[in-house]
């Protein structure tokens, strides 16, 4: 496992723990940094992370269930780890239904947190590459020009090159030029790919 898959968070008020959890992380040359409570992890992490974090439920202040419900509230598509040796069929509903990606109790077997930690970083590398494939499009429709911008919208909607010309009162050429550019742009080279890549990003044209 490659160490660019993001960062284990770790949140715990036992030292021991965050360090035993760290020494496992590190052993498969991957990176971590612990936090002592939730209020310092969110004081710190300020930007959406890549990886996953680990927290314990019951710590001093606020405990992990409310720092899921503060990691949900914000959106992030961070997968949580939700660990404690108090568990009961309450707070792991409680957990799942504020977004934990699973929820294990102590003591766990050192593989079954591992096997977790690689669930929860394939989920995070999706999310990763969901949004920065968003981002890239997002990127690119920038790049456009006013006229470009309305030539593309007219692609979208399948209008033919002919149409458009007449409609937006130039000539065929221009508008083919124009939409050359646009694929440029977007690097791809047929409307078809354009479309499946705006579509694909998720991405109302009109909000863009």
């Amino acid at each position: 496992m490659q160490t660019d898959q993001g960062i284990i968070y770790v949140v715990d008020d036992d030292s021991t723990v965050c360090r035993s959890i760290e020494l496992m992380v590190q052993a498969m040359g991957l990176s971590t940094q612990s936090f002592s409570s939730a209020e310092q992890f969110l004081t710190s992490v300020t930007e959406e992370p890549h990886g996953c974090l680990i927290t314990d439920i019951r710590m001093l202040g606020m405990s992990g269930l409310q720092l899921l419900k503060e990691i949900n509230g914000m959106k992030w598509q961070l997968p949580v780890i939700v660990v404690t040796g108090y568990g009961d069929v309450r707070l792991a509903v409680e957990s799942f239904k504020a977004g934990a990606f699973t929820f294990l109790e102590k003591p766990y077997r050192e593989q079954e947190l591992w096997d977790t930690i690689v669930q929860a970083l394939a989920k995070s590398q999706t999310s990763h590459d969901e949004r920065q494939f968003k981002l890239q499009v997002k990127e690119n429709l920038s790049k456009l020009t006013p006229e470009e911008t309305k030539v593309l919208r007219e692609l979208l909607n399948s209008t033919p090159l002919k149409t458009i010309a007449v409609k937006m009162h130039f000539s065929l050429r221009t508008i083919d030029l124009r939409r050359k550019s646009i694929l440029d742009k977007f690097n791809v080279a047929t409307n078809i790919e354009l479309t499946r890549m705006i579509t694909k990003a998720g991405i109302e044209f009109n909000d863009a």
